[in-house]
């Protein structure tokens, strides 16, 4: 090849880099409708109450009258579907729940809570206050559930957005474009990292205070390579007060279900003769059941709109099973928390970093860990760290700190205690040596939560050793 042609190749080659570079950046800038969300599944840690296996679960003593009240022959039917009026291109009616996942530059609208100000969220902690509600969605259809633009002062109208970089859900109730500014009913804010439960008597926006999306069965995972690895929620015309992992009641009709039961089907129902992705959502209501989430039609089981769903099969497969087909599970259970991981031995390895909230976002790198807000981690299948292991020894470092505050680590299965890893002072990069339990469910995890009132922390996370 001669020399002279040799510069032309370097610019065709620059050329291609830029844009490669400027595609990239564009994909990553994208507000994307109904995307797939498996990257991130199953949304929240394993151990959350939406991801928790319950088929080995205590029946409660009441189930029989609690399905008795519901009516035994009672049908399922599949609250979601795709578009009202597919042969109207003018039409933006929809069935089940829209989702958009947004990047973490996406600006936030301040939203006016018109109904439960006091128990909404503003903002995200460490982050401004707002929501980050796509420009499209005031004028656009199917941003908002129902599918109006700008959705509306009436009807339940939910928006259900995913920071997919910060990894933070955001969700709204009664949303609506009201001239100038955004309005909604209640809105509460999620991380996915933690297991944080909202404060007992307040809603999110939904009526027994939990997030939405988790419990919605999704198109991406019902068609996707893996098992569902979640329940779902259902609504029922009538309820009785809350139970955990519920916090907010909406009716207390005697003999009704409590916001926040949970059903099972029974592990003997055969559903072996209904399509292979029927099958998959079914048996996920055998191993993680449904939990009562909101009132409304009875047995309506909720997911997401998609106009690929094919409600001529989902219709009749879901209305064949009928609620004597179901158990409810003991009222309020949570699986059982070792306090201690009992005598092990120490095998020691070369020192490895789990965690560096420094790096650039991601399971084990950033954001920095938001003030007030807890944070899970899958310790095992890393660094050495076989699944057995009950206890990691590790060396924990604050960086830069930007206040007075602490870390508490504690398994990713159990509840934020009252005593601190690391305390720390403004100013200060610290360091701690600590033997930390992991969750004794056998997820392998470990959470931490950062006591600063105001400013996010960054964290390192080094294992030097376990215990099993």
């Amino acid at each position: 090849m001669s020399a002279s042609l040799r510069p032309s190749i370097a610019i065709r080659s620059i050329r291609f880099i830029l844009v490669f570079l400027l595609l990239a950046a564009s994909a990553s800038a994208q507000i994307l409708q109904q995307p797939d969300l498996s990257a991130l599944s199953p949304l929240f840690p394993p151990d959350n109450w939406w991801n928790v296996d319950v088929s080995g679960a205590p029946l409660d003593p009441n189930s029989a009258s609690f399905i008795s009240f519901i009516g035994s022959t009672r049908g399922l039917h599949p609250d979601f579907g795709g578009d009202v009026n597919p042969g109207d291109p003018s039409s933006t009616d929809t069935y089940g729940f829209p989702y958009s996942s947004v990047p973490g530059t996406q600006p936030l609208e301040r939203v006016t809570f018109v109904e439960f100000d006091d128990q909404s969220d503003h903002g995200a902690p460490g982050r401004p206050a707002g929501y980050p509600i796509p420009v499209a969605a005031r004028t656009q259809g199917k941003w908002i559930e129902g599918g109006d633009p700008g959705g509306g002062a009436s009807g339940d109208h939910h928006m259900l957005i995913v920071d997919r970089d910060n990894r933070i859900l955001y969700e709204l109730y009664h949303t609506h474009w009201n001239v100038d500014h955004w309005e909604a009913g209640s809105g509460a804010i999620f991380s996915l990292d933690g297991n944080a439960r909202r404060p007992d008597t307040w809603t999110s926006a939904d009526a027994a205070g939990l997030a939405i999306l988790p419990g919605l069965i999704r198109y991406d995972e019902v068609f996707g390579p893996n098992p569902i690895r979640h329940a779902f929620r259902f609504t029922m015309h009538s309820t009785d007060h809350y139970v955990y992992p519920a916090s907010h009641d909406a009716g207390s009709t005697v003999g009704a279900l409590p916001m926040g039961a949970r059903l099972r089907l029974k592990a003997g129902k055969n559903i072996s003769g209904f399509p292979a992705y029927v099958q998959k959502i079914f048996q996920a209501m055998k191993t993680y059941g449904l939990i009562v989430a909101d009132n409304g039609s009875d047995m309506y089981i909720q997911g997401v709109y998609d106009p690929r769903w094919d409600n001529g099969v989902l219709n009749p497969a879901f209305g064949s099973l009928k609620a004597s087909d179901f158990e409810v599970v003991q009222l309020g259970w949570q699986p059982a928390v070792a306090t201690s991981a009992g005598p092990g031995k120490l095998y020691t390895v070369t020192p490895c970093r789990v965690l560096d909230t420094r790096n650039a976002n991601g399971p084990y790198g950033g954001p920095p860990l938001p003030p007030g807000s807890q944070r899970v981690i899958t310790v095992t299948g890393r660094c050495g760290i076989p699944v057995t292991a009950k206890a990691v020894a590790v060396n924990v470092t604050v960086v830069g700190t930007p206040q007075t505050g602490a870390v508490v680590f504690f398994p990713g299965n159990a509840q934020v205690p009252n005593t601190s890893t690391l305390s720390f002072a403004t100013g200060q990069t610290r360091a701690n040596n600590a033997v930390l339990m992991l969750a004794s469910s056998g997820t392998g995890t470990l959470a931490v939560k950062n006591t600063t009132s105001s400013q996010p922390l960054q964290l390192l996370l080094d294992v030097t050793g376990y215990f099993q």
